[in-house]
């Protein structure tokens, strides 16, 4: 079961896009480590091949790619704002 990480800091009001040859789990989380706080904020899609997500806040943010197939091809990438 492959899982994909990519971290990318980006805006409030950024799009992450993400598109998977297969069906995933994505999630993009904050990662509030660097400041003490554990990761607060969660946005998920289920069973899907392609994700829009709109980032709420400026900060540094962790793409995570949950896939049941055993070669996934993927591509993440941003609209700015």
């Amino acid at each position: 079961m492959p899982v994909v990480k990519a971290s990318l800091h980006l805006f409030g009001g950024d799009t992450v896009v993400v598109h998977c040859s297969n069906k995933s789990h994505i999630h993009l989380m904050s990662d509030n480590s660097s400041a003490g706080k554990p990761q607060a904020d969660i946005l998920s899609v289920e069973d899907r091949q392609s994700a829009y997500l709109t980032v709420p806040y400026s900060g540094k943010w962790k793409v995570l790619i949950d896939s049941h197939s055993k070669s996934l091809e993927h591509s993440i990438s941003y609209v700015p704002a």
